[in-house]
């Protein structure tokens, strides 16, 4: 049954108002993490510790990490050291280290003397990976058996100590020495006869990640051939931990979420909205819309520059070329945007890498130039015709209709290698977001127009400059 949030929230405000945390405890401690987490972002931090505190700890510890960053260090800086230390016991050693964003490092390794010392220890291995890899996303608690053992065996294994383990959907087949040999699935351990062999059932060329690949590239490859969980390998082949599929789907929606955020022009990490003061919203965002501010000082000097030039015979020219602009920056701009969305997602994706820049540039060139001659075509119609249209000149016209798919195919170009080419230095192709696209688009495309509409006008012996 689908959890009402809003209608909790309320409930919520209200017990807290008139009954007490006791109470209120009744109401919320038979629903998920998750929806615990989203009633505690709209509540003030000393009603969230009051919280956390009075529920059973092993739900308050999962409720803590599913609540944003910023919330959840203000709580964690409230809550006293042996509640914190509980909870990093209880939490799988993945999610514990989720704990470390919130604290201090003396704070943290004082944590870390308190919890039981094989647990720590986990901790410490997991956090001397790179940051944002395999290393620190893995569980090192996965089912794992020799190559002599039986069906019967696997699944005692698996109810002796299925508690301990995120998964027990794959069974891992490992050596002495800890190589990977194959991995069994639970599906045929149960098909299989009792007395059947592991190393005769088992799949013995799985897929498997290295323990420094970057999580977003682990995500991708769950993602891509549906696992639960994916074996990573350290660099001596040896099996170091497993990466589940709720954990990759957490880094999958926060990459995404980001890459949304930064084609709008909104920097930093995916956070929940109601978990962000007003100071760190505009923080985010003006940065960006300052430097657009900026770039659009080049649109003007664009305008001017032509404006000025205008002789006094070509100023009713000039005012005819100005119906113009906003039909042809928009289309620029635009058109430039959907080139670099899709050139964008289709690099997360991994359907795209730099080095095929020359096939994304061409394939893109062959659109646009399809999509500009049918809006020229619209444009230079739109632009003669009475009646219907707005009855300029022809040569205003044939203006138009040339400016249009010019700068539709250079908005494509831009579009397209702007996304690769960050790529290609190691940079979030998102940066290249499309309202930066948009606005370079605008005030080149602009120099575009007044190019050609120089040279047509010079054909028809007239002019726009003196």
């Amino acid at each position: 049954m689908r959890t009402d949030v809003v209608a909790l929230i309320e409930r919520v405000e209200f017990l807290l108002e008139t009954e007490g945390v006791a109470t209120l405890i009744e109401e919320v401690e038979d629903l998920h993490a998750e929806d615990i987490a989203q009633i505690l972002e709209r509540l003030e931090e000393s009603s969230r510790v009051a919280i956390l505190e009075a529920l059973e700890p092993e739900l308050a510890s999962y409720v803590l990490i599913e609540l944003p960053t910023e919330t959840a260090r203000g709580v964690v800086n409230l809550l006293p050291d042996t509640t914190v230390a509980n909870y990093l016991d209880i939490l799988p050693m993945d999610d514990a280290i989720d704990i470390r964003e919130h604290l201090d490092h003396d704070r943290f390794e004082a944590l870390l003397n308190v919890i039981p010392r094989e647990d720590a220890d986990e901790i410490r291995r997991l956090l001397s990976y790179p940051v944002d890899s395999a290393g620190q996303l893995m569980t090192e608690d996965f089912v794992e058996v020799g190559p002599g053992a039986t069906m019967e065996d696997v699944l005692s294994v698996i109810r002796e100590a299925s508690g301990e383990y995120e998964t027990v959907n794959y069974i891992y087949v490992l050596s002495e020495d800890r190589h990977l040999l194959g991995v069994l699935t639970l599906r045929r351990v149960l098909r299989s006869q009792p007395s059947a062999i592991a190393r005769e059932v088992m799949n013995e060329d799985p897929i498997t990640v290295p323990v420094e690949m970057p999580e977003e590239e682990v995500a991708r490859v769950i993602a891509r051939y549906g696992f639960s969980a994916v074996p990573v390998l350290d660099s001596r082949g040896r099996m170091v931990g497993i990466v589940t599929a709720d954990d990759a789907q957490e880094v999958l929606e926060e990459a995404e979420t980001e890459d949304v955020l930064a084609m709008g022009g909104v920097f930093g990490d995916a956070e929940s909205y109601f978990s962000l003061s007003t100071a760190q919203l505009v923080k985010r965002r003006l940065p960006w819309l300052m430097f657009l501010f900026l770039a659009e000082f080049f649109t003007g000097t664009v305008l001017r520059h032509y404006t000025l030039e205008a002789a006094e015979a070509g100023q009713r020219i000039l005012a005819q070329l100005m119906l113009f602009v906003p039909l042809l920056i928009g289309a620029g701009g635009n058109a430039g945007s959907q080139v670099t969305t899709t050139i964008t997602r289709a690099l997360a994706l991994g359907e795209v890498s730099a080095k095929d820049w020359f096939m994304v540039v061409r394939r893109e060139l062959v659109v646009a130039v399809v999509i500009g001659v049918t809006l020229g075509l619209l444009g230079f119609l739109r632009a003669f015709l009475p009646v219907i249209g707005w009855s300029q000149p022809i040569s205003l016209s044939i203006i138009v209709g040339i400016a249009l798919p010019v700068i539709i195919v250079w908005a494509a170009a831009v579009g397209s290698l702007l996304p690769i080419g960050a790529k290609a230095i190691k940079q979030d192709p998102a940066v290249m977001s499309a309202p930066f696209i948009s606005t370079f688009v605008d005030a080149t495309g602009l120099i575009i127009y007044f190019e050609i509409a120089i040279l047509v006008l010079r054909f028809y012996g007239l002019q726009l400059s003196g």
